[in-house]
């Protein structure tokens, strides 16, 4: 069953973007952080990062720049893989704020 979801969030559509996420990290509560977005679909986001996030951290989308819009909603760290000195980070929805 797992599995199923799993090939399903991935044939979602995927939409590429320059826009930027501000998250607030629920291990780390005052300290918002800055990501560039890579591509977005309905379950979640590809982000890059300059430092590995862990996999099941759990967090806030606080804005979305320049749009400045919120967002407000929750993600979970899917999976972190450096490629070219930098980290892409998937990021799951799972509950809007």
């Amino acid at each position: 069953m797992l599995q199923a979801d799993a090939l399903d969030r991935r044939s979602d559509d995927r939409t590429r973007t320059t826009d930027e996420v501000v998250i607030d990290w629920h291990m780390m509560p005052g300290l918002p952080a800055r990501y560039g977005l890579v591509n977005e679909s309905s379950n979640g986001c590809l982000i890059n990062s300059a430092l590995p996030l862990l996999e099941g951290m759990t967090g806030r989308i606080r804005a979305r720049l320049p749009r400045g819009d919120g967002g407000r909603v929750s993600v979970v760290v899917a999976w972190s893989r450096c490629i070219d000195g930098r980290y892409h980070v998937g990021l799951r929805f799972f509950a809007p704020c």
